[in-house]
């Protein structure tokens, strides 16, 4: 079955890096399609309340109109397709206009994965939080200065951070595509045998061995020693799940996916 990629490219500044990882993926993965999606914010076409309106207009100051901004994302968008032209027609520009958080939902129902890249402007943050709050599929996220391994294969060794949480759950079955490639690491942190017999036996239905890797947590964030030991064990890609908690306060307030996110310099396949 082809896995259906959507690469999210909210912004100019990263759409180099969302795409890259896209076709890293979907080469590791071998049956795999990759479609772009920009959502242009465009505050006079949308229908909201009039406050969301007025906010999407006084950016205009700092950031250009949604007219600007979405001819950047094209302009970045035409520059990485010169430089892979491998990708043509495979990889089409498309654009939609609307709310950044509802089009990015709708348009997720139809594809197996989501790409994005770590954000920064407005629509970035808010394309992300739909990825994780309203799109029920798994993510995956690029550190904003990603690129490719020299080596040209993505995913060779993936560690998977286990808690025995449904959101790992979830993380772990949407990376079955990538893990059935790779040589795999759990890392359990002060996990019970009965968390690690439990992912064990998951992945031996799917053919998949793994390494067991224990550690004790410190007084370290919990999301930037999941970081760390991912180093440790060279690997090139994390799986973990996501804002186990409230999501509001979570979101808000941090917690071990917010601190991942802000310290990793390897993606992150991610599901909530």
């Amino acid at each position: 079955m082809t896995i259906r990629i959507l690469a999210v490219i909210a912004e100019a500044q990263t759409v180099a890096t969302c795409l890259d990882l896209a076709v890293a993926a979907a080469s590791r993965i071998g049956d795999a399609a990759i479609e772009p999606l920009h959502v242009m914010v465009d505050p006079r076409r949308l229908d909201t309340a009039a406050e969301e309106v007025d906010f999407q207009l006084m950016r205009e100051v700092e950031e250009g109109s949604a007219q600007d901004r979405a001819e950047a994302v094209r302009a970045a968008f035409d520059a990485w397709m010169a430089r892979n032209p491998a990708a043509a027609p495979s990889v089409v520009w498309r654009k939609c206009v609307g709310s950044e958080e509802r089009r990015v939902s709708q348009e997720a129902r139809d594809f197996d994965l989501l790409v994005l890249a770590r954000p920064h402007d407005l629509d970035a943050h808010d394309a992300l939080h739909a990825a994780f709050f309203e799109c029920d599929k798994p993510l995956l996220l690029a550190p904003g200065d990603w690129t490719p391994p020299a080596s040209g294969t993505f995913a060779r060794r993936i560690a998977i951070a286990w808690n025995g949480s449904d959101p790992c759950r979830r993380a772990v079955t949407g990376a079955l595509p990538l893990l059935r490639r790779a040589d795999v690491t759990v890392i359990l942190v002060d996990g019970s045998k009965r968390e690690e017999a439990e992912l064990i036996e998951r992945l031996a239905d799917e053919a998949i061995t793994a390494e067991i890797h224990h550690f004790a947590r410190d007084d370290e964030e919990l999301g930037e020693q999941l970081v760390t030991q991912a180093h440790r064990l060279s690997a090139d890609l994390l799986v973990m799940g996501a804002y186990r908690h409230n999501q509001l306060i979570e979101w808000l307030a941090g917690g071990t996916t917010r601190h991942a996110i802000a310290s990793a310099d390897v993606p992150l396949l991610l599901s909530h």
